[in-house]
């Protein structure tokens, strides 16, 4: 018989829901805990970050992050106050051809959290595990194709082509946001042409090279507005813009508040 890993479980077992999946948008002082989890779950962070403790060992929480966790795991999960939690939930069972539960200790399942390589894909999944109603057979039907889908999600990403190279490539862009980084620098400190390195970051991280600078430059310009006196010149030409208007309009349509407008708000 096959191992009962995630790809097994979505092809083949029997998943009942044992609660109707929930989307949190997480309130700024969010956080939970779980002594013993009493059935199977399936976390997707769509936005914002934090941190979570699987029976004692540490996770990072951010977009595109799924956690599959088993009856009987301990759970602590934070977030980040200034980068709040969006995220889904959903519970179920794993049930035999009699319908009794599945031992735990007889599933092969993935006990780290994976990173997917289409963010934006968890955000689809979730819109479909959310439309539950146990009296809609259609809708019922929908919910068990997500959940299905969830568990192929997981079992592609546990075993990832993860490329270190495009890794180290990803830390050198932290280490100097300011920059005004190439796809010929970033390929060559990968040992790549630039559409070599582009292809294969877009694989692993699920956008662009460029505009993943750009969100992680604006992630960092959101942190100093809310934690530094810095002047906005300042925080702009330190994340590499010499026009500061355009430096606003960037920061405006992915964060969602002027700049100033945000600052302005700490203070309430």
């Amino acid at each position: 018989m096959p191992p009962m890993d995630a790809f097994w479980l979505s092809k083949y077992a029997d998943l009942k829901l044992t609660a109707t999946p929930v989307l949190y948008h997480c309130e700024p002082i969010w956080s939970w805990k779980a002594t013993a989890l009493p059935d199977f779950a399936i976390w997707g962070i769509l936005e914002g970050s934090g941190k979570l403790t699987q029976n004692g060992e540490s996770h990072m929480l951010k977009p595109g992050y799924c956690f599959l966790f088993s009856p009987q795991d301990q759970i602590e999960a934070e977030q980040d106050p200034l980068d709040p939690l969006s995220l889904f939930a959903v519970r179920f069972e794993i049930l035999d051809t009699n319908g009794e539960p599945i031992p735990n200790h007889q599933l092969e399942l993935q006990r780290n959290p994976i990173q997917t390589s289409a963010p934006a894909s968890l955000e689809a999944i979730a819109n479909l595990a959310l439309a539950w109603d146990p009296e809609n057979e259609i809708e019922r039907q929908i919910q068990d194709h997500a959940l299905r889908m969830l568990l192929l999600v997981i079992a592609d990403a546990a075993h990832p082509s993860f490329d270190d190279r495009i890794a180290k490539a990803s830390t050198l862009i932290d280490s100097d946001l300011g920059r005004k980084w190439t796809l010929e620098e970033l390929g060559d400190s990968s040992g790549l042409s630039p559409s070599q390195f582009s292809r294969l970051f877009s694989k692993q991280y699920g956008e662009p090279p460029i505009r993943n600078l750009i969100n992680r430059r604006m992630k960092e310009a959101k942190r100093l507005v809310l934690e530094t006196n810095l002047s906005l010149h300042e925080i702009s030409a330190q994340l590499g813009y010499e026009n500061q208007s355009f430096f606003e309009r960037q920061f405006l349509k992915r964060v969602g508040f002027a700049p100033e407008a945000l600052r302005r708000s700490r203070a309430i």
